[in-house]
């Protein structure tokens, strides 16, 4: 009897030895979405990237193979880092291109294919996937300008430059604090260009490589906070045109737009007024304390004149924020 357990036995050992491997599963897609002989460990191994960063370099390699043309597996990955990018447009300035002045959480991916190389940023999740391209698009005074132009809805030849000053800024924001913006405490080279129209100066800071244009002649300032609607709305405004809001019951938080494509000319031309009469204008219309559910709205205006308001303007002034940040969300 025991001579035939022990055959048995035997049987079951080969039948297991001789079974087939389950294949090794790779932390990464091996098909054409993701190549599997790309960024590769010591040992030639997949990686353990992490969930966000694998998505955006298959984003990165689907622009990249939708631009060259290229099926996927014939592009490897050079290197991936994660990098908290200064703006929405994620570190790649383009001209008359504003960008969302937010620190935006992503990664910087570098491809090869056909043996040349190319940068692409990303945000987190890999849902915005940016090409730094090789093209140049001349100086950061010409990148200036041509944002004044675009803002206002002016002529390039009607801007002029009155001064340049290199500088070095203590922050990524370039020196101009926004409202829900946090900065990266690093110094960053830079300029301090002004700009005159029409007899009116502009200051911008700018990025000595152009990534970074911000706008720094604050005009406005308001926010709306509390309310039973529970409001949580800013809005910042400059001089040169910039629009930029941001609120937290909704996605996108952040929106920016233009005076050339929000307001009106009569808008643009009660705007232009307030400037040239008003000095700063500090408002207050918040619920008096101790009210239930009291909702804040404040505003400042900055002027470059001496006037004042009259309660019946104050409202307008007001009246003239809110409308406009409506139609920066509308």
């Amino acid at each position: 009897m025991k001579k035939y357990v022990w055959i048995l036995i035997l049987i079951i050992w080969m039948l297991a030895a001789c079974a087939p491997k389950p294949p090794e599963q790779s932390l990464l897609p091996n098909d054409d979405s993701y190549p599997s002989d790309s960024y590769p460990n010591e040992d030639n191994s997949a990686p353990q990237l992490p969930i966000g960063m694998a998505t955006a370099i298959s984003a990165a390699i689907t622009a990249l193979s939708g631009t060259l043309n290229l099926p996927p597996g014939q592009i490897t990955v050079v290197s991936a880092e994660a990098v908290e990018w200064p703006d929405g447009c994620l570190g790649v300035q383009k001209p008359g291109v504003m960008c969302i002045q937010a620190i935006v959480p992503g990664y910087k991916i570098i491809l090869e294919a056909n043996g040349e190389q190319y940068e692409f940023h990303t945000d987190e999740d890999g849902s915005v996937v940016v090409q730094v391209a090789d093209e140049v698009f001349g100086s950061v005074e010409e990148l200036v300008i041509n944002q004044l132009a675009s803002n206002l809805g002016l002529d390039e030849s009607d801007i002029s430059i009155i001064s340049n000053a290199d500088i070095e800024f203590s922050d990524a924001c370039l020196g101009v604090a926004m409202h829900n913006v946090v900065c990266a405490e690093v110094v960053t080279p830079g300029k301090i260009i002004v700009l005159e129209a029409d007899a009116v100066q502009y200051d911008y800071h700018v990025s000595n490589d152009g990534t970074r244009v911000q706008p720094a002649t604050l005009a406005l300032t308001w926010t709306r906070e509390g309310g039973i609607a529970g409001f949580c709305d800013s809005l910042t405004v400059f001089l040169s045109g910039e629009v930029y809001g941001d609120q937290c019951r909704s996605q996108p938080n952040s929106s920016m737009g233009t005076f050339a494509d929000l307001l009106s000319d009569t808008e643009r031309d009660q705007f232009n007024d307030w400037v040239n009469e008003l000095g700063q204008v500090d408002l207050d219309a918040s619920d008096p304390e101790g009210v239930s559910d009291r909702m804040e709205v404040k505003l400042t205006f900055y002027g470059e004149g001496s006037g004042s308001l009259s309660k019946t303007d104050q409202q307008e002034l007001l009246l003239w924020a809110q409308s406009l940040y409506q139609k920066l969300y509308s």
